[in-house]
């Protein structure tokens, strides 16, 4: 097992827990808009969704308890984040964007977030491990099968009528469902700690909890701007 900082773990899950509970909002009742406002709010939905995905693997990959140098293949860091946000507006846009189409096209829909949890896992820890990256494949495909069913509870709770309590219920659990799947991603490594610390050390002065706290910062600006939002149209439309 790799050491990892308690704090930074919890600060990861809390991450992934937030951004599920706003996606979880913002797809509530979508039945009764019409296309148009059904299609914001699921872009709405995947930006927290997708954004609370990969901050959670950024402040997961900065919990491990070793150096890591995040500027040693930016690309790759900038194309998991890409690929998080992409497959999730694909993947809630298929399954939401028309009315009806959900059940034929559930399968599809877990097969891309599937997909997106799983490359954006993978693609983060490449990043910074770079080419001495060692997988044991039996785990990266239990980390992928795991990634999938993630990917099938968490589309099924955002399209399922619930209540309050059931989203705030189901919100902590999809967050851990999320946060499971990379943590078995990093589990499914070998000899990460000697991999990283083969790494050109990058000297940038910026600590890791301050990194974390900021991506955590951000997701929660984003998170409130978008419940705000919700609130405001709610309000509007009980006026009218």
């Amino acid at each position: 097992m790799i050491p990892h900082d308690p704090t930074l773990v919890i600060l990861s899950t809390t991450i992934a827990i937030l951004g599920a509970f706003t996606a979880c909002v913002m797809m509530s009742n979508l039945r009764a808009l019409n296309r148009g406002e059904r299609r914001v709010r699921i872009l709405m939905a995947s930006g927290t969704l997708g954004g609370s995905l990969w901050a959670m693997h950024f402040v997961g990959l900065l919990s491990v308890s070793a150096p890591i140098n995040f500027a040693y293949n930016p690309i790759l860091l900038a194309i998991s984040a890409a690929i998080a946000l992409t497959g999730t507006t694909i993947a809630l846009l298929s399954l939401g964007a028309r009315e009806g189409s959900y059940p034929a096209r559930f399968p599809t829909g877990v097969a891309v977030f599937g997909a997106t949890i799983a490359a954006t896992n993978y693609l983060g820890i490449a990043a910074i491990a770079g080419r001495g990256l060692n997988l044991s494949w039996f785990l990266t495909l239990i980390s992928i099968a795991v990634s999938m069913q993630a990917a099938s509870i968490v589309l099924g709770f955002l399209f399922r009528r619930r209540g309050v309590i059931l989203t705030l219920a189901g919100s902590i659990g999809l967050g851990l469902c999320l946060a499971a799947t990379h943590y078995l991603a990093i589990d499914s490594t070998q000899g990460l700690e000697r991999t990283l610390l083969a790494v050109p050390p990058y000297e940038s002065g910026i600590s890791k909890p301050y990194l974390a706290w900021s991506a955590t910062i951000m997701m929660y600006l984003l998170c409130s701007i978008c419940l705000c939002v919700f609130v405001i149209t709610q309000f509007r439309d009980e006026i009218e």
